[in-house]
């Protein structure tokens, strides 16, 4: 953790336990509503701009429909790290559980996030899975 922090663990917490119901559910909208737009999607094939709510879609309804293949039902995140960039920027790490209506996992990955602190919360700006 970064030795200035410009947010409270708990709070950042909650908006991944947030997010991670909205991807186990399988809700575009919810997913959507917590990223800042314009947005950036990048991965090892390229990058995304995302400039609105209709481009997170299309680019994650592949992904869900996978879950959805595997029985995921479930989304868990576990912050590994988090620094703050500045006063309203927190830069995160987050292990991802994928399960099952069991509690099975069936799925892991890890993603880097940078995150806008805004009044009520964060948002998504910058979205890096990262390898194995």
């Amino acid at each position: 953790m970064g030795a200035t922090t410009a947010y409270d663990r708990e709070d950042l917490l909650a908006f991944f336990v947030g997010y991670g119901l909205a991807l186990g559910a399988g809700d575009l909208e919810g997913i959507a509503a917590r990223v800042a737009f314009p947005a950036l999607l990048v991965g090892a094939d390229g990058s995304l701009p995302a400039p609105d709510a209709g481009t997170v879609h299309a680019a994650l309804r592949p992904r869900l429909e996978a879950h959805r293949a595997r029985d995921v039902v479930a989304a868990v995140p576990q912050v590994e790290d988090a620094d703050a960039l500045s006063d309203a920027l927190v830069w995160a790490q987050v292990r991802w559980s994928y399960r099952d209506q069991y509690a099975g996992e069936q799925a892991v990955e890890r993603v880097r996030y940078l995150l806008r602190r805004e009044h009520d919360g964060f948002e998504i700006c910058v979205l890096v899975p990262l390898p194995g």
